[in-house]
């Protein structure tokens, strides 16, 4: 793991870009922003003590969604390579990183398919 800053208004990573590592952030904010119909939408803004890149670390998929600093940014950086290591090295640590990262991503999911139904039942 290393540490990595970005000035306001940089771009960390970009929808579609290569993944394989995800960030933690340490200090400031970032905006989450997908391409749609042409247009960028901000879908979420996430603070420090939140990760971002969770799915690509799992599966090395490329980058989901855009994601830019909002502030002065320092981010913690796990790139598979090194949570591969970890898993070998500390199990029990990787374990629980591995467990938060499902644990969001349960939630993300949830939230997801609710707001889903949500707009499939208000079009009915």
């Amino acid at each position: 793991m290393f540490v990595h800053e970005f000035e306001k208004g940089s771009y960390v990573f970009k929808e579609g870009a290569h993944g394989g590592y995800m960030f933690f952030i340490s200090k400031g904010e970032v905006e989450v922003i997908k391409q749609f119909d042409n247009k960028k939408h901000t879908i979420a803004k996430l603070e420090e003590g939140r990760s971002v890149g969770k799915m690509s670390l799992i599966d090395g998929s490329p980058r989901s969604a855009t994601v830019r600093a909002t502030s002065e940014l320092k981010l913690i950086v796990l790139k598979h390579e090194d949570f591969k290591k970890l898993n070998d090295e500390e199990p029990a640590i990787a374990n629980k990183i591995l467990m938060g990262i499902a644990t969001l991503l349960s939630l993300i999911l949830r939230d997801t398919n609710n707001r889903f139904t949500e707009k499939l039942l208000s079009l009915c």
